[in-house]
C-alpha cells in the first residue's frame, strides 16, 4: 500500500460548506493501470507544451519583428498565468468535480496548442501562452481522481506523472528545437498530436464522486489573484525597473499586501466562513512542512535552468567559464538529464514507503545541494559540471514526486485539489523568488561585456545551495509515521 485515504473531520478542520458524501470508489489494479494509463498520455500534454517555450519564444524576434523585451513580456504573460490558475483551477475542481475541470482544462490547453501551430501571429502565440498555462491544473485534479478510485496507489500514480512530467518537458523541447531549427514557428507543430491525444483520454477518464458545488468566495479569491498578479509582476520586472524604483516597490507591495489579506480571510476559524482555499490545512504539521519545503525546492531548482543554459552556451574565453555549447546541444543535455529524473521519481514512491517520507524529503534536498556543490566547485571541469548537473536533476525528479503526492496525505478527501494546488502555488512562488534572486545577483554582477562575472556564478551557486540546504531542513519536520493507521494521527 502506498498511501492512505483519510477522511473528513480530523484535527478539527472541516471543508467548505457543506461537504459531499464521500464515495465508496474503488478499482482493481488492471483499473488503476488504465486510468494511469490515460492520465499519463494527458500529462505527456503538460510536459510537451512547457518544454517547448524556452527553445520556441527567444527565436520569434526576427518572425514578428519584435524585441528582447517584448519576448520578456511574453514569458512574464506566462509566469503570471501559471500563478492565477494553479490555485483556481485546484479550487475548481473541489467545487466542481475534478473529471469535469480536468477536461475543461485540457480542452483549455488543447485550443493554445492548435492556436500557436495553425494560425501563428502575435496575438494568437500571446493567447495560447495563457491558455497553456491550463495545465497547472492537470497533476492536482489527476491526484484527486486517483484519491477516490484508487486510494491505495496515489503515490505510485503521482510518482509516473512526474516522471512523465520530466521526460516530456526534456524530449519536448528538443524535438520543438529540431522542428524550429529552420522556422521557429514548425516548433508549435509538436504540441498537435499530444494536444488531440490527451483531449480524447480525458473523456475516458473514471468519474470521482460527488462534487460540492460550493461557490467561489468572491473576496478571498479576488485578494488572492490579484495579489498574485502583482507580485509576480513585481519579482519579474524588477531588473527592468529596478529594485528601488517606485513601480516595483508599488508592485510588491500592493501584492504583499494583498496575499496576506487573503490569508488573513481564509485562515478564519468559523465554520460558516466562506473561502477560496481553506488555509487551515496548514494547522496540519505535515501541510505546512511539505509546502515549505516545496517552496525552496521550487527557488533552489527551477529557477536554476536558465543560468545553466547561459553558463554551458558561455565561452571560457569571453565568460572566463562555460564549454561554448550550441543551444541544440544544451537540449540534448537537458533531453538526456531529464530521463535522471524520470527514474528518481518513480523510485520515490517505494522509497517513502520503505525508508519514510521523511528521510526522502531529506536525501532530495541533500543530494541537490550537493549537486550544486560540485557544479560550484567542478565547474571548470565538463565532467564534474555535468555530474553536478546529473545530480541536480536526480534531486528534481524526487521532490516533485514526493512533495505533490505527501500534500494531499492527510486532508479531507474533498480539499484534495485545493491542498495540491496550494503545493503547487508553493512551488510557483519559490521560483518566482528564486528567479529573481538570481536575476538580482546577476545584474549586480555583470560585467562590461554583458556576462555574469565568475563571482556573480559563484554567489548564484551557493545561494542556491544554501535554499535546498533549508528544503531539507524543512522536509526533516515532516511528521515521522509508523504504519498507515497511526499515519494521521501523527500528522
Amino acid at each position: 500500500m502506498d498511501s492512505t485515504s483519510h477522511d473528513t473531520g480530523t484535527h478539527g478542520i472541516g471543508t467548505h460548506g457543506a461537504s459531499a458524501p464521500l464515495p465508496s470508489i474503488t478499482g482493481t489494479r488492471n483499473g488503476f493501470v488504465g486510468v494511469l494509463a490515460l492520465m499519463i498520455v494527458i500529462e505527456s500534454l503538460s510536459g510537451v507544451v512547457q518544454g517547448y517555450l524556452n527553445p520556441i519564444l527567444p527565436a520569434l524576434g526576427p518572425v514578428f519583428d519584435i524585441d528582447a523585451p517584448t519576448i520578456n513580456g511574453i514569458f512574464l504573460i506566462s509566469n503570471i498565468s501559471f500563478a492565477v490558475f494553479t490555485p483556481l483551477i485546484s479550487r475548481l475542481g473541489d467545487s466542481y468535480g475534478y473529471r469535469l475541470v480536468l477536461r475543461g482544462s485540457t480542452v483549455m490547453v488543447a485550443i493554445g496548442a492548435l492556436l500557436m501551430a495553425f494560425v501563428p501571429s502575435l496575438p494568437t502565440i500571446i493567447l495560447g501562452v495563457v491558455l497553456i498555462t491550463g495545465v497547472v491544473g492537470f497533476i492536482p485534479l489527476m491526484m484527486g481522481i486517483l484519491r477516490i478510485t484508487h486510494p491505495d496507489s496515489i503515490r505510485t500514480g503521482v510518482s509516473y506523472l512526474i516522471g512523465t512530467l520530466m521526460i516530456t518537458i526534456g524530449v519536448g523541447g528538443l524535438i520543438a528545437g529540431i522542428l524550429g531549427a529552420i522556422n521557429p514557428l514548425h516548433g508549435f507543430w509538436i504540441g498537435v498530436p499530444f494536444a488531440l491525444a490527451a483531449l480524447i483520454c480525458s473523456f475516458f477518464l473514471p468519474d470521482a464522486g460527488t462534487p460540492t458545488h460550493e461557490p467561489l468566495a468572491l473576496a478571498p479569491m479576488s485578494a488572492c489573484l490579484i495579489g498574485l498578479i502583482t507580485f509576480v509582476a513585481g519579482l519579474s520586472q524588477g531588473p527592468d525597473f529596478g529594485w528601488k524604483n517606485w513601480k516595483t516597490i508599488a508592485l510588491l507591495v500592493v501584492g504583499v499586501g494583498l496575499l496576506s489579506l487573503w490569508g488573513r480571510l481564509d485562515s478564519r476559524s468559523s465554520e460558516s466562513t466562506r473561502r477560496f482555499i481553506d488555509l487551515r490545512l496548514l494547522k496540519r504539521r505535515s501541510l505546512r512542512s511539505v509546502s515549505l519545503a516545496t517552496f525552496f525546492f521550487g527557488f533552489a531548482s527551477i529557477s536554476y535552468f536558465g543560468t545553466n543554459g547561459i553558463f554551458l552556451n558561455s565561452e571560457v574565453s569571453a565568460a572566463g567559464y562555460g564549454f561554448g555549447f550550441s543551444p541544440m546541444l544544451i537540449a540534448v543535455v537537458l533531453a538526456a538529464a531529464s530521463v535522471l529524473s524520470l527514474l528518481s521519481s518513480v523510485v520515490t514512491a517505494p522509497l517513502m514507503s520503505r525508508w519514510s517520507e521523511r528521510n526522502a524529503l531529506v536525501l532530495a534536498g541533500g543530494i541537490l545541494a550537493i549537486g550544486f556543490a560540485v557544479m560550484m566547485l567542478g565547474h571548470d571541469s565538463i565532467v564534474a559540471y555535468i555530474l553536478g548537473f546529473g545530480l541536480f536533476n536526480l534531486a528534481l525528479g524526487m521532490y516533485q514526486s514526493a512533495t505533490r503526492a505527501l500534500s494531499v496525505e492527510g486532508v479531507p478527501v474533498t480539499e484534495t485539489a485545493g491542498a495540491a494546488g496550494l503545493n503547487e502555488l508553493a512551488l510557483s512562488v519559490g521560483i518566482a523568488v528564486g528567479a529573481a534572486v538570481i536575476k538580482l545577483i546577476s545584474s549586480a554582477t555583470v560585467t562590461d561585456s554583458g556576462t555574469i562575472s565568475p563571482t556573480g556564478l559563484t554567489l548564484i551557486w551557493s545561494s542556491l545551495l544554501v535554499a535546498a540546504l533549508i528544503a531539507a531542513v524543512a522536509g526533516s519536520r515532516y511528521p515521522a509515521t509508523i504504519n498507515p493507521t497511526t499515519k494521521e494521527a501523527a500528522l
